[in-house]
């Protein structure tokens, strides 16, 4: 997974408004430099390393609403949005692909036939989504997008200056930011104490993402204070994501069960209810264990109070101690 790009010149003392565009539309500039990449359908990497990237523009997109003019550039919001989606669909059914030709190899040979056939589906599938892929990164509408948008961004400070709003210092607006994306996490993290609930816990999982993002963001502010924090949300991240990609797939083998349980198998070809009852199987077990995993890591995360340490690394330190002015002399002692 290719890693978000140091953004230059960042200055934490400065107002958002003057960060805001800089912050913004190096996250914009640096997706779409990856269009070439996600282009070459021979390398699933691209498609992923521009997926993360539009999940990181849109996360920071969030993060900024307070100060954005969400009027004025509606229309590029939705244009990023589908493009992320068109991203998002190839990605899924990449991975979906992916993991079914390793399960070829660990399931019983007479289920083969019909785990192929899944596959084969999934690529029907996939084609579909790539075609509109090519659509979506369509270079002259990238480039629209990207002047448009780098322009409204640019009109903000002055802005916010005729509307004689006070500017509120970057580094504070992070800290901010920071610590409503665990109070969120905080809030959600009762969902683990209902592991058969399917949605409190994908809603943890966004929980645990936007922090995550809103740490890597805004972390230059801190040094590398705030690095160590990041890389155990990416892992707690990825308990929940592995949990939520199972559940996915026990969504899919249930309708697909379901739709099979209907109808007859076609006359010569072969009836894959098999393959998805053994798939079925196969993801509530792998389940379970990224619902320990992702339980154990929480339970750790409060026993060493991970969170309130995050939470006081934010803090600004201390003002310096003044000097008393001597004692008289008289009373000097």
């Amino acid at each position: 997974m290719a890693k978000a790009e140091p953004i230059e010149g960042l200055d934490c003392n400065a107002s958002v408004g003057e960060v805001l565009p800089k912050v913004l539309g190096r996250r914009l500039s640096e997706m779409i430099s990856m269009r070439k990449q996600a282009l070459n359908f021979n390398d699933p990497e691209g498609v992923h390393d521009m997926r993360v990237s539009s999940r990181r523009l849109r996360s920071a997109l969030r993060d900024f609403t307070p100060h954005l003019r969400r009027a004025k550039i509606s229309r590029q919001l939705k244009q990023i949005k589908a493009l992320a989606d068109c991203l998002g669909k190839v990605r899924d059914d990449d991975v979906a692909i992916i993991a079914l030709e390793k399960l070829v190899a660990k399931a019983p040979p007479e289920l083969s036939e019909g785990l192929h056939q899944l596959i084969a589906d999934k690529k029907g599938w996939r084609k579909e989504a790539q075609k509109d892929l090519v659509s979506c990164l369509n270079h002259r509408n990238l480039v629209e997008l990207q002047t448009e948008f780098i322009g409204s961004l640019t009109a903000l400070p002055a802005a916010a200056a005729a509307k004689g709003k006070p500017a509120m210092i970057y580094k504070r607006f992070a800290g901010q930011t920071i610590r409503g994306r665990i109070r969120e996490l905080q809030k959600l993290s009762t969902s683990l104490h209902r592991p058969h609930k399917v949605k409190p816990l994908h809603n943890m999982r966004i929980a645990a993402k936007r922090l995550r993002y809103a740490v890597e963001l805004f972390a230059p502010c801190w040094g590398d204070s705030l690095n160590t924090y990041a890389q155990q949300l990416a892992k707690l991240q990825s308990s929940l994501g592995e949990l939520h990609d199972c559940d996915l797939w026990i969504e899919y083998c249930g309708d697909r069960l379901s739709k099979l349980s209907r109808k007859k198998a076609p006359e010569g070809k072969p009836h894959d209810e098999n393959a998805v009852t053994w798939l079925l199987g196969h993801f509530a077990r792998v389940r379970a264990k990224h619902y320990r995993d992702a339980l154990e890591r929480w339970h750790e995360w409060e026993r060493k109070d991970l969170l309130g340490e995050l939470t006081n690394t934010l803090k600004p330190p201390p003002p310096p101690i003044q000097n008393l002015p001597a004692l008289p002399a008289e009373i000097q002692g």
